[in-house]
């Protein structure tokens, strides 16, 4: 059974220590597990959905290379090698060739199609060439641009503000106080993450979803529309809501979603009350125990950036 926020977690791996106690450099870590078994972890998720889904309706070209498993490992992984080119001087840029060296143990992609999103992202404003090179200009390096690091800096105080819900930190307003550290800190958690055998690895229920390029995104819609975890007949109810009009909400095609529909519900993940996909949305609790684990390892390497750098 999944619970609810109102309740007490099923399997309590550390004491964490009083809501409002912790401070920004304490020695209490926050564990996947710790994570995935806090009572508040259900209002965390329903707060970065929210805030993921504000970046897509504001900026829906950063929300495109952040919605696929793939696209989301190598914009973290570009932006977190230009930017420390940026602010270390021995660092060397961000070429193609060097993004690949750095994803290749950790993601099966060729040069060509890591080229292709290369190129999108400077398409799409979020690279540019820099002003000044540090070495050879024709290995085509690219750096961040403002609009960049602003989404970035969204992402990275959105993650840092979930964690205080979490366990009554400061991390936010440490992050804010200090403009540098959501960078750093963004550094360190994408090097922690790439290696991190569970969020390399996204469970079967979550697989096709994070295939696509609008897969991520429609995940966190579903967890944005739960109003809460309980279950009826071992399913979770949603609202009524028709894939017409996920499709226009997320400018998608009707067919793409129902690609990604069609798998989920014949794996039994998610379905609707009545034929002909009417009635209320539902997700099975194993769908839904799936996202809220991969969020948890998410968080948990954010944590140990953050840990680093604070």
């Amino acid at each position: 059974m999944v619970e609810g926020p109102q309740m007490p977690p099923r399997r309590p791996v550390e004491d964490p220590p009083e809501s409002g106690s912790r401070s920004p450099n304490s020695s209490y870590a926050l564990s996947r597990d710790a994570i995935a078994a806090n009572p508040n972890f259900f209002a965390t998720q329903k707060a970065v959905a929210t805030m993921l889904l504000d970046v897509q309706a504001q900026t829906p070209r950063i929300a495109r290379h952040m919605a696929s498993h793939r696209r989301w490992l190598v914009s973290q992984t570009s932006f977190a090698l230009a930017m420390r080119a940026k602010t270390e001087p021995d660092a060397p840029e961000l070429t193609p060739g060097r993004l690949l060296t750095a994803l290749t143990p950790h993601v099966e992609i060729n040069r060509k199609t890591l080229s292709q999103y290369l190129g999108e992202m400077e398409v799409h404003g979020l690279l540019a060439p820099p002003s000044e090179h540090k070495g050879d200009g024709r290995l085509r390096p690219v750096t961040t641009t403002l609009m960049a690091e602003e989404g970035m800096r969204r992402w990275c105080e959105g993650h840092l503000h979930c964690l205080d819900m979490l366990d009554g930190g400061a991390r936010l307003a440490a992050a804010r106080n200090a403009p540098d550290l959501p960078f750093a800190m963004q550094r360190h958690m994408v090097e922690i993450i790439r290696a991190d055998p569970e969020w390399c690895a996204p469970p079967p229920s979550m697989a096709h979803f994070l295939g696509s390029d609008t897969g991520g995104i429609l995940l966190h819609a579903l967890i944005r529309m739960l109003t809460d975890l309980r279950e009826t007949d071992g399913r979770i109810y949603l609202k009524p809501v028709s894939i017409a009009a996920l499709a226009e909400q997320f400018l998608i095609s009707v067919s793409k979603i129902k690609r990604m529909i069609q798998k989920a519900e014949e794996a039994g993940h998610l379905g609707w009350e009545l034929p002909r996909r009417r009635g209320r949305l539902w997700l099975s609790p194993g769908f839904v125990r799936d996202h809220f684990r991969r969020q948890a390892v998410k968080f948990e390497c954010v944590e140990r950036g953050w840990r680093a750098v604070a």
